[in-house]
């Protein structure tokens, strides 16, 4: 699967639990289980792995914007 692909289908599935009421890491990766959405590497999500995407993610975009920007 595409970063893009992956990221969309993460950033959908994170929206429909939140909008159902998911409002924590733990109830997040209960969530995306329970949906059938992987990690990148294909691994069920746990809240320590979903935090780290998160911040992995964050990263990604500053890197992205300060690049944009110079």
């Amino acid at each position: 699967m595409q970063d893009r692909e992956y990221e969309d289908r993460l950033g959908d599935a994170l929206e429909e639990l939140m909008e159902q009421g998911a409002d924590g890491p733990e109830a997040l990766a209960s969530g995306l289980n329970s949906l059938g959405v992987t990690s990148r590497e294909g691994r069920t999500w746990t809240a320590d792995t979903l935090e780290a995407e998160f911040r992995r993610l964050g990263e990604a975009a500053r890197t992205w914007e300060r690049e944009r920007t110079q």
